[in-house]
């Protein structure tokens, strides 16, 4: 019973029934009288988990509310906190250090020498902090920050410790910094260098620069876009020709009468001088992916100046994709170093996409302590020595060739599979093409690098296989496990209920997760779950929009049951304890954890068998029963190009028509304990009562 308790935080069960439990924060004692108790204790006086778990949500939502307004201020180091923290405190350590140079008086070499010293004594020190975890140099640093952003932090919030720590580390690389400035290295050229230059290499072009400082000062404060895309973040899509948008705001839109936008054409002949001088400062490797993700994320694809945003699919890009983007630049950039676009050569490109070749699958660039080539590097030496004993130890038992060789094979590190490597290309190459547009490049880098057809096809064909497969001939190991054979605590568990509506109907996992009860409604005496576009729901697609009748056989288990039950709950949802995950915000992506750990409990795991092969199941068994294409289609939302069905049957197929399919597709259910049914009354198969009984 606990341990099927640990995703509702805060509930547990005692004999006499449903009790919710939660300690004090330690912010509250500090703040208030420490209570008698170390925790609050309250009786649910429920023995029923759907109405106890209603209730505990409530009572955390309650004292969330109550301890946020006690603490007032005070608050738990968030990431977005901790970052804008140690962003500020590199910022600040950079540019006092700036301000102390540039009004110091003249200093004489042995002056030089003893602050060279002092500077090495001091990242000295705090190389020994990380070293030992001394986080007691941070502290104060720290506690100045957050009093200028008007944050108190929490220091006894179990995520100080980590915040210390990043804090030593930007400080030696900000005294790093200072110390290569005061030594008049600089990494960049200076903000004057970088607005002659072009006026000095390029003399056909004075009578441009002469017009752009006569009609807009040079930006200062600026990040890296001095030639800033109509559509990129430093610009905003304001900047067009009713609106051009200067440093010191948005000009007000042109009237009837006024002249023509000198401001724009500027900007037009501005852009145009840097692309063709290639004038630096170029962005990072992290800083173009971030200018890309950031543009996508607001609904911007071609970059083109006219572009208009599209909110809804940015949102879905931003949660479905910007992820891996972010993935990609990270292992760029660890690869080349953070270095800018306009520096990466073919040599470099050559070299990164051969080493991600040898990558183990294993390997993630965020947090691995390893270099990609370190990493590369350790996998060859351990697969090769893995080899060499195997090989040496089946030869000394004296194995055929053939048995050496197959040992030797199972001792290879699986690398990252072609698809991946492909994936990875594919986002730089968008990234390179977004910094292009920007005129931050004269042409996409990446064009004579990713793999065309033929060199994907060929890298695939070599590859083993590992295609998904359907469930067909194992569904009878699946339906005998646990939670198809004992009595459910909560009859609507998803857990139960998913993979046989996926087998059943062919769903996708979150068109399942996301039913609203609404969704199921009896058309023509046909049980039907009506799949839309509704509040919090997304489809995959416009053909994604579907009616399905409900399989007889989920119908026998007491499908229509748990709807009324739900009704009668007032729930909404048909599975309402189910939680969207934090970083994708969908219900697949906890489900699928979920259902993972289940099958490896199980042992009926298989990687090339997940849940989406139930619904390549169901496509299959409609192929075996000879479903026509075109229904096949429409059950399974796949889009439809027979123009003799989207021309002259645009209403698709009746539900009565599309049942009879449904109910084509043969499962067998007779081992499944339908879950509210009581087990006197059920036919639940074992293996043991198949058995032929002895001759006595």
């Amino acid at each position: 019973m606990q341990a099927r308790l640990r995703t509702q935080p805060h509930l547990e069960y005692r004999p006499t029934g449903f009790h919710w439990r939660r300690r004090w924060p330690g912010r509250i004692r500090k703040i208030c009288d420490s209570p008698e108790k170390s925790f609050l204790l309250f009786s649910l006086r429920s023995h029923v988990i759907p109405d106890a778990r209603a209730l505990a949500q409530k009572l955390t939502l309650l004292s969330d509310v109550a301890f946020a307004g006690v603490t007032e201020r005070t608050m738990a180091i968030a990431p977005d906190i901790m970052d804008r923290l140690l962003v500020e405190l590199c910022r600040f350590l950079i540019e006092a250090a700036d301000v102390a140079r540039e009004t110091a008086p003249a200093r004489s070499p042995d002056t030089a020498a003893y602050e060279l010293a002092c500077a090495n004594a001091a990242m000295d020190s705090l190389r020994t902090a990380i070293a030992t975890r001394d986080r007691d140099m941070a502290r104060d640093p720290l506690r100045a920050v957050a009093a200028r952003l008007g944050v108190t932090l929490d220091e006894d919030d179990p995520d100080w410790r980590r915040l210390a720590f990043r804090a030593l580390r930007v400080m030696l690389e900000a005294e790093q910094e200072n110390h290569r400035r005061d030594q008049g290295q600089f990494e960049t050229p200076s903000a004057a260098f970088q607005t002659a230059r072009p006026l000095v290499d390029a003399p056909h072009a004075q009578k441009d620069a002469d017009d752009l400082a006569a009609c807009r000062p040079a930006p200062m404060g600026l990040s890296h876009t001095r030639y800033a895309h109509p559509m990129s973040p430093t610009s905003g899509p304001a900047a067009s020709d009713h609106g051009a948008v200067t440093p010191d705001g948005p000009r007000a839109s042109k009237g009837p009468e006024a002249a023509p936008d000198a401001v724009g054409t500027a900007l037009k002949q501005e852009a145009s001088v840097a692309a063709a001088q290639g004038t630096p400062p170029c962005p990072s490797i992290t800083e173009g992916a971030q200018i890309y993700i950031d543009l996508r994320s607001k609904g911007y694809k071609t970059f083109k100046p006219n572009e208009q945003t599209n909110e809804k699919a940015g949102a879905s890009w931003a949660r479905n994709t910007a992820p891996n983007v972010r993935s990609t630049a990270c292992l760029m950039s660890r690869i080349l170093g953070d270095k800018p676009y306009d520096q990466i050569t073919d040599a470099d490109l050559k070299h990164a996409w051969e080493l991600i070749a040898r990558l183990p699958r294993s390997y993630q660039a965020k947090t691995a302590k390893l270099s990609p080539q370190q990493a590369a590097d350790e996998a060859d030496a351990t697969e090769k020595h893995n080899q060499e004993i195997t090989r040496a130890r089946l030869r000394k038992k004296g194995a055929s060739p053939g048995k050496i060789e197959s040992e030797m094979l199972k001792y290879r590190l699986p690398r990252l599979r072609t698809a991946t490597i492909y994936r990875h290309m594919q986002d730089h190459q968008r990234i390179c093409v977004c910094m292009k547009k920007q005129g931050h490049v004269p042409s996409n880098i990446m064009e004579d690098h990713i793999w065309d057809s033929a060199e994907y096809l060929r890298r695939e064909t070599l590859e083993e296989d590992n295609e998904r497969l359907t469930w067909c001939g194992h569904l009878d190991g699946l339906f005998r496990s646990p939670i198809f054979q004992e009595k459910l605590e909560d009859v609507g568990d998803p857990m139960f209920w998913a993979p046989l509506i996926a087998v059943h109907m062919g769903l996708r996992s979150e068109e399942i997760l996301q039913l609203y009860v609404s969704d199921i409604k009896i058309i023509g005496d046909v049980p039907c779950i009506v799949l839309r576009q509704g509040p919090g729901q997304s489809l995959k697609s416009l053909a994604a929009r579907r009616t399905l009748p409900i399989h007889d056989n989920l119908l026998k288990l007491g499908f229509m049951k748990l709807v009324a039950l739900r009704e009668r709950d007032e729930e909404p949802r048909l599975f309402p304890w189910i939680e969207r995950s934090q970083s994708k915000k969908t219900f697949t992506e906890t489900f699928s954890k979920r259902f993972t750990r289940y099958r490896q409990d199980h042992n009926i795991y298989d990687t090339q068998r997940d849940f989406h092969s139930l619904r390549t199941s169901f496509n299959h068994l409609l192929i075996v029963a000879e479903c026509p294409d075109t229904q096949r289609r429409a059950l399974m939302g796949h889009v439809e190009r027979d123009i003799g069905i989207t021309n002259y049957n645009p209403h698709g197929f009746s539900e009565e028509l599309l049942q009879r399919r449904v109910n084509s597709i043969e499962v067998d259910i007779s081992m499944i304990r339908p879950p509210f049914e009581e087990p006197r009354s059920t036919n639940v198969a074992h293996l043991s009562d198949r058995r032929q009984p002895r001759p006595a």
